[in-house]
Formats: structure tokens, sequence, C-alpha cells
């Protein structure tokens, strides 16, 4: 069954997600948006890929090597799921939910870390994805980019791409079937 962001199930669950972060402080925007396209890109990774339970749990859940957002980022641009601008556009949502999740204070300057922090306001600012809308705040524009990236892999998923079936590699014993 394909997701279809435009359901009504679809419609319920963005609004749910946009509820939760108008409530939030800074350091949980960060956190709510950068889960909610971490889960997009992982639903659409899950899509894409050939259904293997036990190897998707080996590699994607606990401490396997594709378990971690980074990780998922740059399999989606080996796999040709996403383009460099939005592999760079990921990364600084990545980099900025680290920053506001793991820092209390800033390192140098000792304030408080929110979106209006300079350094975190320049990234927020440098999002391509979103380069074409007048946002107003890097607040905004960091929830704005993480609903663009998230409706892009839930958009994928719609669009029912998978990988070919059937390796380029065979056994032997495969070869006259």
């Amino acid at each position: 069954m394909k997701f279809d962001p435009n359901s009504e199930e679809g419609q319920k669950r963005l609004i749910t997600l946009i509820e939760e972060m108008e409530d939030q402080t800074d350091r949980g925007v960060a956190i709510v948006g950068a889960a909610w396209v971490e889960e997009a890109m992982t639903t659409a990774l899950e899509f894409f890929l050939h259904s293997d339970p036990k190897s998707w749990n080996k590699l994607f859940t606990g401490d396997g090597p594709l378990s971690n957002f980074s990780a998922k980022i740059d399999l989606c641009s080996l796999l040709g799921m996403i383009n460099g601008t939005i592999k760079t556009d990921l990364h600084i949502v990545r980099s900025i939910r680290n920053e506001l999740a793991h820092q209390i204070v800033h390192r140098s300057e000792h304030t408080k870390l929110t979106f209006e922090s300079s350094h975190i306001s320049d990234r927020c600012r440098a999002i391509k994805c979103i380069a074409h809308e007048n946002v107003q705040t890097p607040r905004t524009a960091f929830v704005r980019a993480c609903a663009m990236l998230s409706s892009d892999f839930e958009l994928l998923i719609y669009a029912g791409n998978k990988l070919p079936v059937g390796g380029k590699i065979i056994a032997r014993s495969e070869a006259g079937k």
C-alpha cells in the first residue's frame, strides 16, 4: 500500500506535527523537526529497498551502521534518492538538531542557544530548499525546511519507485533459469 500524503490520515499527521512544534522551545523544535524528517527518510528508504527484515534490523536499528541520521542521509545520496543540495540541507538540519539537543549554552559566548544565535541563524538561512520562500525568522526557516524535506520523502513513497528487482550478481545455479 502506498502512502498518500493527501489522504485524511496524511493531513491529520501533518497537522499534529505542526501543532506539536508550535508548543515547543527552540530546542524542542530542532529535535521534533529533525525527527520528522528522519522518520520520513527512514520510511522512504524502507519502501525504496527490498524487504528483508533481518538485514534491515541489523543495519538500521540499535547501533547498526545505518541507524543514525547522518548515515541515512549519505545512503539516500548514494542511492540517488536526493541530490547534493538536498544532502547539504539535510546535514544542516541534522547539525542544528545536534547542537541544540546536545549543548546547553554557546561554547564560547556562554549564552542560551536558540534559532536566533548567530551561527544557528546563519545555518537556517543557508538551507536551499526554502530559498524561494520569504521566511521571517530562522525558526520558521527551520520548520519550513523540515516540512519541505519530509514531504519530499513522502512523495518518493507515493510515487512508488523501488530499486529494480534482481541483482546484477547471480549464483551459477540461477543463470539457467
